[in-house]
């Protein structure tokens, strides 16, 4: 049994699945399992995936029927993983040498949590530079940013199989389940890393280290790219979602956070009536649910700063927020985004 098995779903994916298997076998932590779960691929993916094997035995190929979900593929992978910890890892993307041993490290400091990601450089398909992405590292901070947005990177993830079992935590349902909660949600596709990593996140649980270990390779076949619309729809489905689930857990006054919400980077259109009471209500809720802490209050600062549609009062709003924090990536990103879409209406 290895330290770390590695789960990797790939369908079709001739074009870089060498590349993403090799930057495991990469590694400088040598104690890993690479579980590749090859989804009915009709091209050379399997051959490829064989071959590396005959290099490297801890490369394992496994067949997944086509009528399988991208959920249930990510699920197979947990159940034939047995090691300690579970490392995601995406087809068409590489991870820098220490990215296991990195996230072991962490996960061994903090032994209360069930899941570390990390910071992120995007590449072309060539691996040419296009950014960098930094997410919210604190626990408490993302318990509350999980409510408005997906703020863990799904490529940079490792899991702590023991709590994951524990929670019976699985890809595309609910697993928490407080009394008098809402029904459960699925998810097949799309955004059932934001459904699972969302709940562990409002438990506390979750947690990222600034390192950037995972080159994500931005190609234009990305899912996320292909299925953008439909991807936004269900993650504000899923904010009010976990909302519910934190009132009920906590014992707080359910309050929607869908105008406070920036999925893609993108708001809600202002809602009826304007924000005129929403925001405060929502606030108390939040400070009741998860306390007064630092990283609570930073996360509700930015959220206030998108209490407006108005261009100015939201540029003057950010301004002074930026006096006491740096915004990450998302922040400024909603902005910048918000601002390019108000000009272009003028």
């Amino acid at each position: 049994m290895a330290r770390v098995d590695v789960v990797m779903p790939v369908r079709n994916g001739e074009a870089f699945v060498e590349d993403a298997i090799r930057s495991v076998i990469a590694q400088t932590d040598r104690d890993w399992r690479l579980i590749v779960l090859n989804h009915a691929s009709t091209d050379g993916t399997g051959d490829i995936i064989d071959r590396l094997h005959l290099e490297d035995r801890r490369v394992e190929r496994h067949d997944c029927d086509a009528s399988l979900s991208l959920s249930d593929v990510r699920n197979a992978g947990f159940d034939r993983s047995d090691a300690p910890f579970i490392m995601l890892h995406d087809a068409d993307d590489l991870s820098v040498p220490e990215r296991i041993a990195v996230l072991v490290a962490e996960m061994e400091r903090q032994p209360q949590l069930a899941l570390v990601g990390s910071n992120y450089v995007t590449v072309d398909a060539a691996l040419k530079p296009l950014g960098t992405r930094t997410l919210p590292g604190d626990p408490d901070r993302l318990a509350v940013a999980a409510i408005f947005s997906n703020p863990i990177a799904q490529p940079t993830v490792m899991l702590r199989r023991a709590a994951l079992d524990a929670a019976q935590g699985r890809y595309g349902k609910t697993f928490l389940q407080p009394s008098d909660g809402p029904p459960p949600m699925t998810v097949a596709t799309l955004v059932e890393d934001y459904l699972m990593f969302g709940q562990l996140a409002i438990e506390g649980r979750c947690a990222t280290v600034p390192d950037q270990l995972v080159l994500y390779r931005w190609h234009g076949g990305n899912t996320s790219s292909v299925n953008f619309q439909r991807q936004m729809e269900l993650s504000l489905e899923i904010s009010r979602h976990l909302m519910a689930l934190v009132a009920a857990s906590r014992g707080v006054e359910y309050r929607d956070p869908a105008p406070f919400c920036n999925h893609g980077a993108r708001l809600e259109p202002t809602p009826a009536g304007g924000f005129r009471g929403q925001w405060l209500p929502l606030r108390r809720a939040i400070l009741a649910a998860f306390g007064d802490t630092p990283g609570v209050r930073r996360e509700l600062a930015f959220r206030q700063v998108l209490g407006t549609r108005s261009l100015p009062a939201m540029l003057v709003r950010f301004a002074r927020f930026c006096l006491s924090h740096r915004p990450d990536s998302d922040e400024l990103a909603t902005i910048r985004s918000f601002v390019a879409k108000t000009v272009r209406r003028r």
